[in-house]
């Protein structure tokens, strides 16, 4: 009888693009198992890293027809809203509806469906660009429901009211965090 070998793949592996593409299709077709499978996977957390960078930037360049000073604030508050808004939705699920997640679960699931914001670079189409991106935004929000329910292990209404929260509560942090930036900067610019 021939036994078979299992074979865990070393930690630089984690990085893999073929399995970090093949995630995101499933994020893509809202295949709720990439979450759990995300969320059971410890060492995703640079994959979410990837992601997040990746989709804030692209959708950053989404207003690369105003200025370069917005693209990159842009992409830098895209980056730092995500981390805000995954350590408010933690806490959120877990101190309301007794979530059964961690910041680095949370992270790892919202992560991926965080891919979902590079529609944002739909901006530059002319005319239609904003609504394609506002619709995208939507969508985001979509798998970031099905993200959340998936990590706190509980029902939709719980994540629905989760995600609400969190970014009313996230959205206010990363203003008052930015909008001085963008005053200053918006100052400079005048001058």
């Amino acid at each position: 009888m021939h036994m078979r070998t299992i074979h865990h793949p070393p930690e630089e592996e984690n990085m893999d693009t073929n399995a970090i593409v093949n995630r995101l299709m499933r994020v893509l077709r809202f295949d709720a198992s990439v979450y759990r499978e995300v969320a059971a996977d410890n060492n995703a957390m640079p994959q979410a890293g990837i992601i997040v960078t990746l989709a804030a930037i692209i959708a950053a360049l989404g207003f690369a027809g105003t200025s370069f000073t917005l693209v990159i604030v842009s992409a830098v508050a895209g980056i730092v809203g995500f981390f805000v808004y995954a350590a408010v939705a933690t806490g959120i699920s877990r101190a309301l509806f007794q979530g059964k997640t961690n910041f680095n679960e949370m992270g790892r699931t919202l992560g991926y469906a965080y891919g979902w914001y590079a529609v944002g670079i739909l901006r530059l189409i002319p005319g239609i660009g904003g609504l394609l991106a506002w619709l995208g935004q939507i969508v985001a929000a979509i798998a970031g429901i099905i993200a959340l329910r998936e990590s706190a292990e509980f029902d939709t209404v719980k994540a629905v009211i989760t995600v609400v929260i969190a970014a009313i509560v996230a959205g206010l942090i990363s203003f008052c965090a930015v909008g001085p930036l963008l005053g200053i900067i918006g100052l400079a610019g005048a001058r």
